[in-house]
């Protein structure tokens, strides 16, 4: 008999859920058998993303809830959460992926770009948890993706590896917080995913080719990679896992000689 991962009656609320590595997890988890919270930000891009997606997971007898908005304001936040507890009462599953990145230096960042992606990863990672806590049900595991720039700094300007460890050291606070209630919250480190964003930077096959040349498993990784992860340590067989970080990073972190 084959081993298989189960999210079978488990509600997975995803930020940043419509692309990217978002998508991609609210794909694997609901292959997994739980129903999906799709939220995404106030954009056509976003919103025709969301829906496309939507109508896919539906397709294959998911149940799924769209939710715009913008987790960097608490109103919106709130909202969102009386949506979800209408229209499935609790929760079991919270990914935080939700970011935003602009390439800056130091001396070319203003604070407004620095608060812009705060406000997304740290206050919008905040919110998301502060709100979702109280409709976590036992045995409820939050998911936060960071980066590997946490530790090795990157990113394209000093705000988004800030935030980003920021964001781990959230996941540990509600460890340190609501363990004892049965809701664990752990971090997985990407390193380099071919998404959208990777793709403002390094726009051609070729280029994301060459990149992964460089890495110690000779690729760049996928959603997928990141997605299957997330299933892992949101499910029941991961229980006795929590507050860890959990790098899928093609060995990029140690061992990769990156410029």
């Amino acid at each position: 008999m084959a081993f298989e991962i189960s999210l079978a009656g488990k509600i997975a609320l995803v930020t940043g859920g419509a692309r990217g590595i978002g998508a991609e997890i609210c794909r694997k988890m609901a292959k997994a058998g739980a129903d999906i919270v799709i939220n995404y930000y106030h954009s056509d891009a976003d919103r025709n993303a969301a829906a496309k997606l939507s109508d896919e997971l539906k397709a294959a007898g998911t149940k799924v809830l769209l939710c715009e908005c913008d987790i960097s304001k608490e109103d919106e936040v709130i909202a969102m959460m009386e949506s979800v507890k209408a229209s499935f009462g609790a929760l079991d599953i919270v990914v935080n992926n939700a970011g935003i990145l602009m390439t800056r230096t130091f001396e070319t960042m203003t604070f407004a770009e620095w608060r812009a992606i705060n406000g997304v990863i740290m206050d919008g990672s905040f919110l998301v948890s502060k709100y979702a806590l109280p409709m976590m049900r036992t045995g409820g595991s939050f998911v936060m993706i960071s980066s590997n720039v946490a530790i090795n700094g990157g990113g394209g300007s000093p705000a988004y590896p800030a935030a980003k460890a920021g964001l781990e050291g959230l996941a540990r606070q509600i460890v340190i917080e609501h363990a004892a209630n049965g809701i664990r919250a752990n971090i997985i480190q990407p390193a380099v995913i071919d998404t959208e964003m990777f793709r403002q930077r390094y726009p051609t096959d070729e280029d994301v080719a060459n990149y992964g040349r460089r890495m110690p498993v000779g690729r760049v990784g996928t959603p997928a990679d990141i997605a299957n992860a997330a299933v892992f340590l949101a499910s029941d067989e991961a229980s006795y896992i929590c507050g860890v970080t959990l790098q899928v990073d093609g060995g990029r972190t140690y061992y990769a000689k990156m410029k």
